[in-house]
């Protein structure tokens, strides 16, 4: 598994976490943390396809 699939299904993850999340707090950080884990993963895969 290349490192942008992993960072992805942590992504995935952290969503599901969040949908299960009973804390308003909890849940934001749980759906920021995913996003940040997407951003890095289509960074990673840009990067990638550029070189």
């Amino acid at each position: 598994m290349d490192f942008d699939d992993y960072l992805r299904d942590q992504a995935t993850k952290f969503r599901q976490l969040a949908d299960k999340a009973d804390d308003k707090f909890i849940k934001q950080e749980l759906l920021e943390l995913a996003v940040v884990c997407e951003e890095v993963a289509n960074h990673i895969e840009d990067r990638l396809t550029a070189g």
